[in-house]
């Protein structure tokens, strides 16, 4: 769900943020929370953990924000921050050109939540830790000092493992080695992480042991996926994003109507097929573009009125190298990725389920050999 925009970078919340809000602001308000011992009437106290709570949470937004500022900077657009159940993640569509550059825009995050418990820290000092100003600025302080710690532990997919996979790309100038370094290492601290939760919870019964469970179980699967797509993009070298596409199932003309495109692409079971105007790419249409369409009747509108104009389409180049063309459809979530010549000719797509056949497929020993490394 869109919430809006803060300088600019979509803000979307999860539905599994809800649940998570839910338990943080059950947890302030609770007996056993930080507002136990003031003295206030119990719907006030009720009001103080849901602000706390969604003040915790706007402070982890400006965690991510600041990664997102960082990279737009650096010159990298940014398609959203999203919060969820574990926290917030930006969403770029591109990698930082150096290690100076990934280094920086890591290390943005950790620490605006330091500078943050500081600044609340102080504050709450000044107002007094018992009153109740007081008590919400100083578990703020507590809350950010810890994200700011946790995000700078040296391993994937916190912000310090991508200091670490920093580092290690300027020793080894190996971006793809020192991700995969990173991510081995996220890996054992998630299945660490994933031991102490199950210790505890038959020592102690279900609690935080369960939660450091999940938390490890979700450590896990973001450290293998990274190090899964350092082991493609390793795999993909020396391969160009031409080698991968895949034909369209059809070419639309420009003067083609909406309802016989959106026909096609029902009965083809695709989600998007390319529009030409001769042999030129004009654009893209998808069937998510038809259920934004202002409601003109299909069967009188050209297919250009629904589609995505080819300036507005991110596209790839055929001599690409290949591991740059699975980047962006990992970084962006598209389905597809146009591939267009200099002279603007449609020569196929990249998609996920291309490159995976075309690795499945793949003789050639080295490949084969990175594929299967452990």
């Amino acid at each position: 769900m869109r919430i809006g925009q803060v300088f600019g970078v979509n803000i979307v919340v999860d539905v599994s943020w809800l649940f998570i809000f839910a338990i943080v602001s059950w947890a302030l308000g609770s007996s056993t929370g930080p507002f136990h011992a003031v003295d206030v009437a119990p719907g006030i106290r009720a009001v103080l953990a849901v602000v706390t709570a969604l003040l915790f949470f706007a402070s982890v937004l400006l965690h991510e924000l600041a990664h997102s500022l960082v990279a737009r900077s650096q010159g990298i657009p940014v398609r959203e921050i999203r919060l969820f159940i574990f926290g917030g993640a930006s969403n770029l569509t591109e990698e930082p050109k150096t290690p100076p550059a990934a280094a920086w825009l890591a290390f943005a995050g950790p620490l605006t939540s330091i500078v943050l418990a500081l600044l609340c820290g102080l504050a709450a000092l000044q107002l007094g830790i018992t009153t109740p100003a007081g008590v919400v600025l100083a578990y703020l302080a507590t809350a950010n000092a810890i994200v700011g710690a946790f995000n700078l532990l040296p391993a994937f997919p916190m912000d310090g493992g991508r200091v670490l996979a920093a580092i290690v790309w300027a020793i080894t100038h190996d971006r793809m080695r020192a991700t995969r370094i990173a991510g081995r290492i996220g890996v054992a601290f998630a299945w660490g992480t994933i031991a102490y939760g199950i210790s505890d919870v038959l020592l102690q019964g279900f609690g935080g042991g369960l939660w450091f469970t999940f938390i490890g179980w979700f450590l896990l699967l973001s450290a293998q996926g990274e190090e899964r797509q350092a082991r493609l993009q390793v795999a993909l070298r020396g391969h160009s994003a031409l080698q991968l596409a895949v034909p369209a199932a059809a070419t639309l003309a420009a003067d083609t109507h909406a309802d016989t495109a959106l026909k096609l692409m029902l009965s083809k079971s695709v989600r998007a097929l390319p529009v030409v105007l001769g042999e030129r790419f004009v654009g893209l249409v998808t069937l998510g573009d038809f259920t934004q369409h202002d409601g003109t009747a299909l069967d009188q509108t050209y297919v250009t009125a629904v589609m995505t104009r080819a300036e507005d389409v991110t596209t790839i180049a055929p001599s690409a190298d290949a591991a740059a063309a699975l980047s962006i459809l990992g970084k962006t979530g598209f389905h597809q990725l146009p591939v267009v010549d200099v002279d603007g000719m449609f020569l196929g797509f990249v998609t996920r389920e291309g490159v995976i056949d075309w690795l499945a497929h793949h003789r050639e020993p080295q490949v084969q050999e990175v594929l299967r490394r452990p």
